[in-house]
């Protein structure tokens, strides 16, 4: 059985943590050095971060198979009016290849429907091949590249894409 869980308190955020230490430095193993992994963990996963954007509205939502958290999705909206941004979306590997990650994304799309937004995007690392076929599969099209210095000599070298609702 699956659902979608909606975490509402900070204590319920070690929920995702758990899967983002596990998730993350198999995402990123042959991506980035282990040291921006490090680092990118601490500036995104710490608990005041994570529980900072839970009180500034972003969405934490779980995805629950048969009792076991499988898979996370973080969004909120965006400063473009009418657009939602998927912050992160991960899925633990013994769930890949499964269309969880597509259900996923529906789930996201649809909630953002709900709330009146008419857009949905999101970043990728440009050497993300595997997430960037998902994506173009849901219908995700490319609009630009960004490279972000995200500090301790880091960048974040993206494409954004969007998904009109």
């Amino acid at each position: 059985m699956e659902e979608f869980v909606s975490l509402q308190t900070a204590d319920a955020l070690a929920r995702v943590r758990a899967i983002a230490d596990d998730v993350w430095p198999k995402t990123f193993r042959e991506i980035l050095s282990p040291e921006q992994i490090v680092y990118m963990m601490k500036m995104m996963y710490a608990p005041e971060v994570m529980e900072k954007e839970l009180a500034s509205g972003y969405s934490f939502d779980l995805l629950v198979i048969d009792g076991v958290d499988a898979g996370y999705m973080v969004y909120a909206p965006y400063k473009e009016p009418g657009t939602m941004k998927l912050h992160k979306l991960y899925l633990l590997e013994e769930y890949q290849g499964k269309g969880c990650g597509q259900k996923m994304l529906c789930h996201v799309a649809d909630e953002a429907k709900k709330r009146g937004f008419s857009s949905l995007i999101l970043a990728v690392n440009k050497q993300n091949t595997k997430a960037q076929k998902a994506y173009s599969r849901f219908g995700f099209e490319h609009y630009k590249s960004v490279q972000i210095d995200i500090g301790n000599g880091f960048i974040m070298d993206d494409y954004w894409l969007r998904y009109s609702l």
